[in-house]
C-alpha cells in the first residue's frame, strides 16, 4: 500500500493505494483537483519512489511553479532523476519543450505515456488532464488508451492518478471511464446552509469498502490539501481558560475586544483564530463565559460543526453553568469534547469525577489538560477530530 499523505483519504482507502492501481480524481467544474494528484506524487517522491507527470494542457514550467507555491521542490527531484515530465503541451503552444519525453503529435500519446509508465515501476504517474485528452482525441479512443495504460500500470506495479474535470460529457463515456478505474474519488462543491466549499469522498475502490463520508477540504499554498472545518466553537464558564486554549491551538488568534472587570481582564466579545493540526485546518471562535454575553454565544454557535467545552476542574460550582452553555449553544447536537482544564492543580477533579458531577454521557470524551503547562491539548484536538471524521 502506498500512502497519499492526504488527510483522511488514506483512512478512507483502507491505508493507501495498492501498487498497480488506477485512481480517478473526478471533479465538478470549478473545484481544484490537480493538488490531489500532485500531493500524492510529492509524498511518494519523499519516500523514495519515482514518478512522472503527463501534462497535455499546462506547460511544465507552470506546474513547477505550482509545486513551489505548495512548498515542494519538484525541480530538485527532476534534477536528481527521480521525477520527470511527459510534455504534451509545450510544442503545441510554441514554447520550449521541457521533459524527459515530449509529444509533437497526438498519435504519439498512447505510446509515449506507456513508455513513461514502464520507466517508473512501483512508482506513480499523474495524468493531467484527462478532460483535455478526451477533447483532443475521439472519446472511444480515449477509453481504449486508458485501459492500455492501466494494464501497463498493473504489470509494472505503477500507480496511475488521473485528474478529470467532469464537464458535460456523455453519460455513457463517463461511466466507461469510471468502470476502467480501480478507485474513484469525487471532488465536489458543497453548499449547505451558509457553508460553501469543496469536499471529497471515495465513491469506490476495488481493494476496500470506503467510507461514505464526504469531507470538506481547502487547498493551501504552501501546504497542499488540508481537511477544512468551517467553525469550531470554544466555550465554557468564566475563568475556565477559553482564551488561553484558543491562543494555544491557534497562536495567531486575536481577541476582538477586552475590558477590565475589577482587577481581572476577561474576554467580553470573542476570540477568533485559525488552527492547523495534523493536516486539518479550522476556524476557531471562542466565547465569553458570563451570562450577560449569552446573546453572543447564541450568535457564534450558529453553523458550528464542533465544540470544545472548557471547564475548571478545580471549581465544580461552575459545572451547572457549563451544562447550561452546552444547551444554549446547541452543542448537544454537534460533536463536542469536554476539556477539563487546570489538571495540574492539586485539588482538581479527575475526568471520571467530572463526568459523574456533570452527568455527562459516556460517549462524550472528557480530556484532562493543563493549558498552563501545555499538557493534554493535542489529545483534546485529536478527540474532537476523531468524532468529526470517524
Amino acid at each position: 500500500m502506498k500512502k497519499t499523505h492526504i488527510p483522511k483519504l488514506d483512512d478512507f482507502l483502507g491505508g493507501g493505494i495498492p501498487e498497480g492501481s488506477s485512481v480517478l480524481f473526478y471533479a465538478d467544474p470549478g473545484v481544484e483537483c490537480e493538488a490531489f494528484g500532485y500531493q500524492t506524487l510529492q509524498s511518494r517522491l519523499e519516500e523514495g519512489d519515482h514518478g512522472f507527470i503527463f501534462t497535455n494542457v499546462t506547460e511544465p514550467s507552470s506546474i513547477l511553479y505550482e509545486f513551489e507555491k505548495f512548498g515542494w521542490d519538484l525541480e530538485k527531484e527532476m534534477e536528481d532523476g527521480q521525477a520527470f515530465f511527459v510534455d504534451g503541451s509545450s510544442y503545441f503552444i510554441g514554447v520550449p519543450v521541457m521533459g524527459k519525453y515530449s509529444i509533437e503529435d497526438y498519435s504519439q500519446i498512447e505510446k509515449v505515456v506507456h513508455t513513461a509508465i514502464t520507466d517508473v515501476p512501483e512508482g506513480v504517474g499523474v495524468i493531467n488532464n484527462l478532460s483535455a485528452l478526451i477533447d483532443y482525441l475521439d472519446p472511444g479512443e480515449t477509453v481504449g488508451i486508458i485501459k492500455k495504460w492501466n494494464k501497463a500500470a498493473r504489470e509494472n506495479k505503477t500507480i496511475l492518478l488521473y485528474i478529470f474535470t467532469e464537464w458535460d460529457y456523455e453519460t455513457d463515456l463517463i461511466d466507461e471511464i469510471k468502470d476502467s478505474m480501480d478507485c474513484l474519488v469525487n471532488l465536489s462543491t458543497i453548499e449547505e446552509r451558509v457553508i460553501i466549499g469543496q469536499g471529497f469522498m471515495v465513491t469506490g475502490a476495488t481493494w476496500t469498502t470506503p467510507s461514505s463520508s464526504m469531507v470538506l477540504f481547502n487547498i493551501l499554498r504552501p501546504g497542499g490539501v488540508k481537511i477544512f472545518i468551517p467553525k469550531i466553537l470554544v466555550t465554557g464558564p468564566y475563568n475556565a481558560g477559553k482564551s488561553s486554549f484558543v491562543k494555544n491551538i491557534a497562536p495567531n488568534s486575536v481577541s476582538v475586544d477586552k475590558m477590565a472587570l475589577g482587577q481581572v481582564p476577561t474576554t467580553v466579545a470573542m476570540d477568533i483564530g485559525h488552527m492547523e493540526h495534523k493536516g486539518f485546518v479550522a476556524d476557531v471562535f471562542g466565547t465569553p463565559g458570563q451570562e450577560r454575553f449569552d446573546l453572543i454565544l447564541d450568535l457564534l454557535s450558529k453553523e458550528a460543526v464542533g465544540a470544545f467545552i472548557l471547564v475548571d476542574s478545580t471549581d465544580p460550582h461552575t459545572f451547572p453553568r457549563a451544562k447550561e452553555m452546552i444547551k444554549k449553544c446547541k452543542a448537544e447536537a454537534i460533536p463536542k469534547v469536554i476539556v477539563a482544564n487546570k489538571q495540574d492543580l492539586p485539588n482538581s477533579l479527575t475526568p471520571d469525577e467530572i463526568r459523574k458531577a456533570m452527568r455527562i454521557d459516556s460517549s462524550i470524551p472528557i480530556i484532562p489538560v493543563s493549558i498552563l503547562k501545555n499538557e493534554g491539548i493535542d489529545e483534546a484536538i485529536d478527540a474532537l477530530l476523531e468524532i468529526l471524521y470517524r
